[in-house]
C-alpha cells in the first residue's frame, strides 16, 4: 500500500463533477480546478472548461466528484529561514 492517493483538490487537475439541480435532476460536467471563491455564504469551485470559460459551482451543489488526472500538491507558503528577531 505505497500508493499515494489525492488529499485535496489541487490546481490545475482535471475532474468529473457530477451537480444536482434541484427537482432530482443533475448536470455532469469535466473541467480543471483553478481554485477556490466565495459564493454568498458558500464555498464554490472555479473549473475552467474545454471551451475555456469559467464555471462555478457551489460546494454544496456537488453530488460526487471523479479524479480524471491530478497535479501535484505543491507548498505554496514561503520558506522560512530560521532566523529571528526580537
Amino acid at each position: 500500500m505505497d500508493e499515494k492517493y489525492p488529499t485535496k483538490l489541487t490546481k490545475g487537475s482535471r475532474y468529473h463533477l457530477v451537480i444536482g439541480t434541484g427537482g432530482g435532476s443533475s448536470l455532469e460536467m469535466d473541467g480543471e480546478f483553478v481554485g477556490y471563491m466565495q459564493y454568498g455564504s458558500d464555498i464554490a469551485l472555479t473549473m475552467r472548461l474545454e471551451s475555456g470559460s469559467l464555471r462555478v459551482v457551489p460546494s454544496r451543489s456537488i453530488i460526487y466528484l471523479d479524479i480524471l488526472d491530478s497535479k501535484e500538491e505543491k507548498d505554496e507558503r514561503p520558506k522560512e529561514n530560521g532566523v529571528y528577531f526580537g
